[in-house]
């Protein structure tokens, strides 16, 4: 496979995770904060405190497992992503001469 062709999975794989990164810590935050015994604050539809001690089958502390989960598929890709660009990235930190010239 080309390093152009594993570059785009990395950071698309990557770009997916963050997404799913950012939707569980929605759903830890909003949907089943802490504290409440699992009744969501932002999310009743206008129709009261609802019991939300679940969702989609799977509690808070479930939840919690998949965004750390998430967190460290997205910590290591981040690391690879780094290692994959470490010759641009030294380039760009040892460069003698000035970035744009005029």
């Amino acid at each position: 496979m080309r390093r152009v062709t594993i570059n785009f999975l990395i950071d698309a794989v990557s770009f997916a995770v963050l997404i799913f990164l950012a939707l569980t810590g929605f759903i830890l935050k909003a949907v089943l904060p802490p504290g409440t015994g699992g009744i969501g604050r932002e999310i009743t539809g206008g129709r009261g405190r609802e019991e939300a001690k679940e969702l989609l089958s799977l509690g808070r502390h479930d939840w919690g497992d998949i965004h750390f989960y998430l967190a460290t598929a997205f910590l290591v890709l981040m690391v690879v992503h780094i290692v994959m660009h470490w010759g641009w990235i030294k380039g760009m930190l040892i460069r003698k001469k000035p970035p744009f010239r005029r």
